[in-house]
């Protein structure tokens, strides 16, 4: 599939999933339907500005998406983006100069909860509307938010793992304790959440077997949930980590003390999934510890393929562009945009890395020929 058919088909899933939920004004592929600048509902000379956390693959793919529908709405897309997923202040800077400038609309993931609610106001009282993605803004004036659901996209991770387990132990009797690198990325708090319960869930059986001989149904139910709230406190989880340096130091750290009790680590974005896995790989415990990470850096592919990395969990972020400037669009026209939307998320393993859809995921604006996707990917 070259570059061309590959994004129009990406594009038709992106516009199938929001028709689907009705959240369009037309049917999906409505004969009649124009696009690009000189369709019934361009609307030229407009700006909107995306504005990003760092510059990593993953903010890559979003740009792509917007600058899709950017070309397909008749918008100018003004990409801006800060240097860590701390960086508010780049964000701040560039909100401001979205006014300046007389923007449209801000597509936005925040590096912040609130440190750019002064910024927002100024620019919603220039009546630019905010589209909020990846991570939640706690500010009142965001016309939609659109992400890939932490803490399902943890379950999922969890899930999984649990597959991995099974595989080699279908009972999970050996099971021991996981351990988590969380980042310092707003979405890491959820993912972690979502990770332990649904694993805890999941592994019930294993963690807090069933007394036979007890007759209390009561007293029986009482002891699993003890048992297993025991294991979830547990867990083992390092110092949140902004780089991957950091999180293989992090990851050195917890398994020099406790190899021999772990089961499976969990990296909570790009970074910390890398820090791991050079951590795991350095050690020599591929074969001992089952890694789930997040996202889908070219290094974190690798990583899959030499079995080091046993899974990741990979976002939409081209949809997240490409919704972003869609709603923005439909904002700036008066048009109504629903408060949240989920764009899913995705398990990439060995056994499904090479499927069309995945690539598709992975490579929307299709796989680079010489220079590969680097440096990470955080949603």
């Amino acid at each position: 599939m070259n570059k061309k058919n590959r994004r129009g088909v990406f594009r038709a899933i992106a516009a199938c999933t929001l028709s689907a939920a009705m959240l369009l004004s037309g049917g999906c592929g409505s004969k009649g339907a124009q696009r690009g600048p000189g369709g019934p509902n361009a609307q030229q000379g407009g700006t909107i500005f995306v504005i990003t956390k760092q510059s990593l693959s993953f903010w890559d793919d979003v740009k792509k998406g917007a600058e899709d529908a950017g070309e397909e709405f008749g918008y100018d897309i003004v990409f801006r983006e800060g240097t860590n997923d701390n960086d508010y202040s780049s964000q701040e800077a560039a909100i401001y100069d979205a006014v300046k400038k007389k923007a449209k609309a801000i597509v936005i993931a925040p590096n912040g909860k609130t440190e750019l609610n002064k910024a927002f106001e100024e620019a919603e009282k220039n009546g630019i509307k905010i589209i909020n993605i990846n991570s939640r803004a706690d500010y009142e004036g965001v016309a939609s938010f659109i992400r890939c659901s932490d803490y399902e996209s943890g379950s999922v991770a969890a899930r999984n793992a649990i597959n991995l387990l099974q595989v080699k132990d279908p009972e999970l009797a050996t099971l021991k304790n996981i351990a988590i690198i969380p980042s310092t990325a707003a979405t890491s708090e959820e993912r972690v959440a979502g990770f332990i319960d649904s694993f805890t869930s999941q592994a019930a059986d294993a963690i807090a077997p069933i007394d036979m001989t007890e007759t209390n149904e009561k007293k029986v139910q009482d002891a699993r949930s003890a048992k297993i709230d025991a294991y979830k406190k547990g867990v083992i989880q390092g110092a949140a980590c902004s780089s991957e340096s950091a999180a293989k130091d992090a990851a050195m750290k917890i398994l020099q003390s406790n190899r021999d009790s772990i089961s499976v680590m969990f990296g909570t974005n790009t970074n910390t999934t890398l820090g791991i896995c050079e951590a795991i790989e350095e050690l020599e415990l591929e074969k001992d510890i089952t890694v789930i990470g997040f996202n889908s850096d070219e290094k974190e592919l690798a990583y899959i393929k030499t079995h080091v990395l046993d899974g990741t969990v990979i976002q939409n972020p081209y949809m997240m562009g490409y919704v972003g400037v869609r709603y923005a669009k439909r904002a700036i026209n008066g048009d109504s945009v629903p408060s949240r939307m989920d764009t899913g998320a995705v398990f990439v393993d060995a056994e499904n890395i090479n499927d069309d859809f995945i690539q598709l995921m992975i490579y929307p604006d299709g796989k680079p020929d010489a220079a590969e996707k680097t440096d990470g990917g955080e949603g």
